[in-house]
């Protein structure tokens, strides 16, 4: 009979680890930063934009519906936008006298909403496909002139002329790996396809935000 508790007990506390484990592998939580190289995209051969540096941090949960596929939802602050220049800059007699370069930066509180497919025992690597909603918090625009009298910069706030309210299709690729204590770490790309007009005037050139992210994260497993 003791025996039979001792065994009895033994499997109730082995179900209970069981079931502890898969609830903690459930849920993941965690933090996701990095740089990205972003620009503004338009079909107009006058506004056209080369690529500059960004930066997304935020924080991430994880819904792990089993080990093969996971709903995946971020909430970001991220700075987009694009680089134009070299303008040449002329006197009164249309001699040129310097150059001027503009950035644009666009800050916004961004939500990917994407669905992850996920292979591997150990490390895993994963496939994100979804959407993103964006809200502008920022926008400025930066000219550099530069003369012989020296180099001059003036910011101009243009958030006014922003639409604010961005969305667009998102994807990615990266590994995660365990390192103790159901946390893992993760090394990812993800491209983000601006499909919103963000000029606030309708009747303007229309322009798109582009993005690719390098994003470094840390979960928690619960």
């Amino acid at each position: 009979m003791n025996i039979l508790k001792h065994f009895a007990l033994s499997f109730i506390l082995a179900c209970t680890a069981i079931s502890t484990h898969a609830q903690t592998n459930k849920w993941q939580m965690g933090f996701e930063a990095g740089p990205t190289i972003t620009s503004i995209y338009s079909q107009n051969v006058d506004f056209l934009f080369t690529p500059s540096l960004g930066y997304c941090a935020g924080v991430s949960a994880q819904y792990n519906a089993d080990r093969w596929i996971s709903v995946r939802m971020q909430i970001n602050y991220e700075r987009k936008g694009g680089f134009r220049g070299a303008f040449p800059i002329t006197d009164v007699n249309g001699v040129t006298v310097g150059s001027m370069n503009v950035q644009v930066a666009n800050n916004y509180i961004t939500a990917p909403l994407m669905l992850r497919a996920q292979f591997g025992k150990t490390a895993k690597f994963y496939l994100d496909a979804g959407a993103y909603g964006g809200y502008l918090t920022r926008a400025t625009s930066t000219e550099r002139q530069s003369t012989s009298e020296g180099i001059t910069f003036m910011m101009t706030d243009i958030t006014q002329f922003r639409d604010f309210f961005d969305h667009g299709l998102c994807g990615g690729v990266g590994v995660e790996a365990p390192i103790g204590n159901n946390a893992n770490v993760s090394l990812g790309f993800r491209y983000n396809h601006g499909q919103a007009n963000i000029q606030g005037d309708t009747k303007s050139v229309p322009l798109f935000n582009r993005s690719l992210n390098f994003n470094i994260g840390i979960t928690q497993g619960f």
